[in-house]
């Protein structure tokens, strides 16, 4: 699974001062607080199993598409095809859920070492805004259709569509986060939280790969059961 941030870091932002540094231990607080609400905002269940159910069902069809003897039987046996991916989806959903946590703490850890509190609110002041909301979705829907592309064509995909729904009224929200401290700060750790992402992906595949091909074998197998006379 690519980064679920790389098409928020917008491209536009410039330099600018930095606001005044907090009491260190009250910052750090602080910026955790904010980090954990920033991170929640952006790695929401809503989110996460729209972007998981997505590729799920690419990765599915791009398996199958090199699987003649699976293609054969699904052939043979209208709504087999529905049944297993029914059946593994549900699981793998509920794994991913269930790993969040995880992938959560390790992106808040990467943001809280290198945002301030005040940026990191000012970056989910703009993910909760009417316009943020309208880039998340666009962003996290070129993901799931399309998992395995490259981070630079997920973003040309996700600005490609987001353009096409954006209005007049997005603009100066949308220009104004661009130049902010906040999405510079973002955008300098897009390596970092990707490289975290996919370990996390990594690790979760690894982890659960095999039970899941077992559970599509005894889905497939409960099905033809059902069939019989």
């Amino acid at each position: 699974m690519k980064s679920v941030f790389a098409a928020l870091l917008l491209g536009t932002a410039t330099v600018a001062s930095l606001p005044a540094q907090a009491h260190p231990v009250l910052q750090a607080a602080n910026a955790k607080a904010e980090a954990d609400r920033l991170v929640g905002v952006m790695l929401s269940d809503a989110a996460m199993t729209d972007v998981a159910s997505r590729s799920f069902t690419y990765g599915m069809e791009q398996q199958l598409a090199g699987d003649p003897a699976t293609q054969k039987m699904y052939a043979a046996n209208p709504g087999m095809k529905d049944h297993v991916a029914g059946q593994v989806r549900a699981e793998f959903l509920k794994v991913m859920k269930g790993e969040l946590p995880a992938l959560r703490s390790d992106v808040s850890r990467l943001i809280q070492a290198d945002m301030t509190a005040g940026e990191i609110a000012e970056a989910r002041t703009f993910l909760e805004s009417a316009t943020g909301r309208k880039v998340a979705a666009q962003m996290y829907r070129s993901i799931g259709d399309k998992p395995d592309q490259s981070q630079e064509q997920m973003q040309q995909a996700a600005m490609a569509s987001l353009m096409s729904s954006l209005t007049p009224e997005d603009y100066p929200a949308l220009m104004a986060f661009g130049g902010s401290p906040a999405a510079q700060k973002l955008q300098a750790l897009n390596p970092k939280i990707t490289a975290a992402s996919q370990a996390w992906s990594t690790r979760l595949i690894a982890a659960n790969e095999a039970r899941m091909k077992a559970l599509a074998a005894q889905s497939a197998a409960q099905f033809l059961k059902g069939k019989k006379p």
